[in-house]
């Protein structure tokens, strides 16, 4: 049995702006170092392995105390940056509202039919964050592995690992979740690798 221990590198200032940040990279608000910190006393077993995006100072700060926890180093694994968002990024979801007053709420609706401006598309971001996974999952087989990551790219590798369509998973695109735990049992385990 793998473990997947996803968790969430924020917030941020953007975040608590309610702002796009999407790849953007950010530093932590002052408090995030001491909830993540208590967020990972219930990681259990403990890690085999830790990887972030070192290009995202929030997963870097975030990685860098989880292996100092854990007595591991982190490793880079840049596959697993955020979901870039290109001209929305540093907007707030009000300013995209009234300065894209159809494709935002569209956007907000069903990501998968709509492409940022200068950004990626959800399928490109799934694709390209479904490679970082698969990558550290070859790695890693049998073991307890940490990803740390930001919010819009932790929903998709959370359902990269649970297996679901890109409809689902744009489905809970815009979810939050600070940490989150999959078990994959060989058969699923196989399957994400295929």
């Amino acid at each position: 049995m793998t473990r997947v221990t996803l968790i969430h590198a924020g917030p941020t200032p953007w975040d608590e702006e309610d702002r796009m940040a999407g790849g953007q990279t950010l530093p932590l608000v002052e408090d995030a170092l001491a909830k993540i910190s208590e967020l990972a006393q219930s990681i259990s077993p403990a890690p085999t392995a830790i990887y972030f995006c070192k290009t995202n100072e929030a997963s870097n700060e975030v990685a860098k105390l989880l292996g100092g926890i854990f007595k591991l180093r982190p490793r880079d694994n840049e596959q697993l940056n955020g979901f870039e968002l290109g001209l929305w990024e540093g907007l707030t979801r009000g300013e995209l509202r009234r300065r894209f007053p159809s494709v935002f709420p569209q956007w907000e609706e069903n990501p998968l039919s709509v492409n940022p401006p200068d950004g990626e598309t959800l399928p490109e971001a799934i694709e390209r964050i479904h490679a970082g996974v698969v990558k550290v999952l070859k790695r890693n087989r049998g073991g307890s592995v940490v990803l740390v990551m930001r919010p819009l790219a932790l929903q998709i590798a959370l359902g990269v690992l649970r297996n679901e369509s890109p409809e689902v998973i744009a489905g809970h695109l815009h979810n939050t979740t600070a940490m989150e735990t999959i078990e994959l049992d060989d058969a699923l385990f196989q399957m994400l690798l295929s």
